[in-house]
């Protein structure tokens, strides 16, 4: 079988368990964080279903990405959104440190046309993955910050990027490899993102 096809079926299942879990604890301890950590689950694991099916009925790539490409884009946009509920009304610290850190993410999404062929995805990926960055590397230096979870944010943007940058170099996606090994981990750390949060709830 196409380990393509296992590893996004291995995604949706994951994410969805998650999206699930996490809407469970925003009815439990009313707080948006939650509902925002769902709906980013929900949309990741959406545009993977798409590409799921895809597979499976036709049996190649799909050759148009926008019904993915947006979905993902909006599961960043919820993910920037969490960050900033958890800044709440506190502005973010300037910083060189800051800004460039943001610059060379969005400047390899772009070299690397990160989200399909599409330049406008490209670019809106860039800004949404900029605006992350910039803030959750602002919030750690601030000694109020997140701590963890603020570096677990970074970690699960940092393998998004590794993941398209070894894409370009892989031939073969019906075999288990390096992608792949990415991908998982990926979908992994997603998922973590849920008990870092609720970890973080109980901390207050």
């Amino acid at each position: 079988m196409n380990f393509e096809l296992i590893d996004n079926c291995f995604q949706v299942t994951v994410l969805l368990c998650a999206a699930l879990a996490a809407a469970a604890a925003a009815f439990r301890h009313k707080d948006r964080r939650f509902l925002i950590l769902a709906l980013f689950f929900i949309c990741v694991s959406m545009g993977t279903l798409y590409w799921v099916l895809h597979l499976f009925i036709f049996g190649n790539v799909p050759q148009v990405f926008y019904v993915s490409e947006f979905s993902w884009l909006a599961a960043y946009l919820f993910l920037l959104s969490f960050q900033m509920v958890r800044t709440d009304r506190a502005r973010p610290l300037f910083s060189l440190l800051s800004l460039s850190c943001a610059l060379v993410t969005a400047a390899v999404v772009l070299v690397f046309r990160m989200f399909g062929p599409s330049v406008f995805v490209s670019a809106a990926f860039a800004g949404v993955v900029f605006a992350i960055v910039y803030l959750t590397v602002s919030r750690l230096r601030r000694k109020s910050g997140g701590g963890l979870i603020d570096c677990w944010v970074l970690l699960c943007v940092g393998l998004q990027l590794l993941l398209y940058v070894v894409s370009v170099f892989m031939r073969d996606f019906t075999r288990f490899n390096l992608y792949f090994a990415v991908d998982i981990t990926l979908t992994f750390s997603f998922a973590a993102l849920l008990p870092l949060a609720l970890r973080e709830v109980a901390g207050k």
